[in-house]
């Protein structure tokens, strides 16, 4: 689906429940009002939210269970989250001055979201914003909604056993969706909090930081481990499976040509598939070696078909062969130095592309040497190599599947790379699917980033996130003996609160710029 047409359909839902929101409370007052009541809904243009205190006896029962050493040992490591949360904060800071001081990264890419890519670009540490359908992909919006609800969750669940160790009530829990953006928030009582010393108040207001912290390293753990959960029914590191070829591929299959799904991919080319890494590593060599192949002086005089005059092409390429023969490609013979025997084949030759390949004896080497027969390089544009992707159909139980004819593209690596997806989790069965791992699998990276970047951010000063109540609090800690007035007190904190807002709205604003322009352009 188109993104603009995502967020349209989106915006028109939005306005008809506010429509029908502002009608009920118009004509049905009391009922209606009675029911947001009761369930704790309400409407507002462009946002619902939901509020309850249903958790709040869960909440303080988890907060007590376990008796005098399991709330020590709470304590204890909401004390390392305070530490954990204070030392982030200057990674905060460095990176938004990157972001906004730094280059924006020029990048060609394919791929999926948080999946490998086929790209160019600087090494250079780059800060994106994650955006359904801009730089993700807009069918997994289901993992980006989801992920974040789980990340903010966890987030506020931290607040609120931290608050619950202090003994501070926590009076209710609620969701707010802004458009597409689920976020979940903890009330607990702020008198309270206030009368709290410096550190304990800390503990509470770092322990959603420490929460998402603790949170994406068991994710990571979880993703570390996969390869041996998964183990009993996938191979993993010996090749990939096509997953899915797209209606635009140019490798969709048409007859017996072309991948489809379920296809194992053992090379491309001469590079051996073994992973998702060496896939797109595969592809990269392809675009940045053209293949030569060695083949016989009695294939060539067999099978030339070459046009009386060589001449170029409108792209300047030369040309030996009938353009209008597409199975038709024109080689060139890279002369091997160290032999001196004289040259049997002519410098340019049109042969069958499929013929070609099938009849060789293998691929040349760097420099153009073969061991048998002659190196002959295709002539293609300088974006347009040849690929072939060696494939066996999907195993099904223990033994090996059976070799299929080999898929060869003339092309740019590019288009595979985007429009062909693979797994490197190959199923030992029949009854068993890669996509299950993968959705697993990207599941986990989205847990991980969003909860990394969840702690990042609101351990940053700035207004609306925990960096605020968190830089307040230091500053009212520890100048409380310099400056007396808490007015400076709170004015500095202020200061301090305001130049981080600043930076992060103009590494945000400058993300999001870099973002749009990239998918406009």
């Amino acid at each position: 689906m188109d993104p603009l047409i995502f967020f349209e359909v989106l915006l028109a839902i939005y306005g008809v429940l506010f429509f029908f929101d502002r009608f009920f409370k118009s004509c049905m007052h009391y009922p209606y009002e009675s029911f947001l009541t009761n369930s704790g809904l309400s409407i507002t243009f462009l946002g619902i939210r939901w509020h309850t205190t249903a958790f709040n006896r869960w909440i303080l029962r988890l907060g007590n269970s376990g008796g005098s050493c399991c709330r020590s040992w709470c304590t204890k490591s909401f004390t390392v989250g305070v530490l954990i949360a204070l030392s982030l904060v200057p990674v905060g800071i460095i990176l938004l001055f990157i972001t906004i001081f730094g280059g924006g990264n020029q990048q060609h890419e394919g791929g999926n979201s948080l999946g490998g890519t086929v790209e160019t670009r600087s090494q250079s540490l780059n800060v994106e914003i994650l955006l359904p359908g801009v730089n993700l992909p807009l069918e997994e919006i289901g993992y980006y909604v989801t992920t974040l609800l789980i990340s903010t969750a966890v987030h506020e669940l931290g607040h609120a056993l931290a608050a619950v160790m202090e003994d501070i009530p926590v009076t209710g829990f609620g969701f707010h969706l802004y458009f597409c953006l689920p976020v979940a928030y903890t009330e607990i009582s702020t008198d309270h909090l206030n009368a709290l010393k410096w550190f304990k108040k800390l503990r509470i207001l770092c322990a959603g930081i420490w929460h998402n912290f603790v949170f994406a390293g068991f994710c990571y753990l979880l993703l570390s481990t996969l390869g041996f959960m998964a183990a009993p029914l996938y191979s993993l590191n010996k090749n990939v499976i096509v997953t899915e070829v797209t209606m635009q591929s140019p490798l969709r299959a048409k007859g017996d040509r072309g991948l489809v799904e379920g296809n194992v991919i053992t090379q491309i080319n001469d590079c051996d598939v073994v992973n998702e890494d060496s896939w797109y590593n595969c592809l990269l060599k392809a675009l940045r070696s053209k293949p030569g192949f060695c083949v016989s002086s009695d294939f060539i005089r067999l099978n030339d078909e070459s046009i009386e005059i060589s001449h170029h092409s409108s792209d300047g390429t030369l040309q030996c062969c009938d353009d209008k023969n597409a199975k038709l490609c024109c080689f060139e013979y890279i002369d091997d130095f160290s032999n001196d025997a004289p040259v049997e084949i002519p410098q340019h030759v049109c042969l069958d592309v499929r013929r070609t390949m099938d009849d060789s004896y293998g691929y040349c080497s760097p420099a153009g040497v073969c061991e048998r027969g002659f190196c002959l390089r295709p002539l293609l544009k300088n974006t347009t190599t040849i690929m072939i992707f060696r494939r066996q159909a999907q195993p099904v139980e223990p033994q090996q599947g059976s070799a299929l004819k080999n898929v060869i593209y003339m092309g740019h690596p590019l288009d595979v790379a985007r429009s062909v997806r693979i797994s490197p989790f190959v199923p030992k069965h029949s009854y068993v699917s890669p996509k299950w791992c993968d959705a697993y699998q990207l599941f986990l990276k989205y847990n991980i980033v969003f909860s990394l970047g969840l702690a990042l951010i609101n351990a940053i000063p700035c207004f609306g996130f925990d960096g605020n109540h968190i830089a307040n609090t230091i500053v009212n800690s520890f100048l409380v003996n310099r400056v007396a007035e808490k007015a400076k007190r709170d004015f500095i904190s202020l200061i301090v609160t305001a130049i981080g807002s600043l930076l992060f709205i103009l590494a945000v604003t400058k993300v999001l710029w870099l973002s749009l322009l990239r998918y406009l352009f």
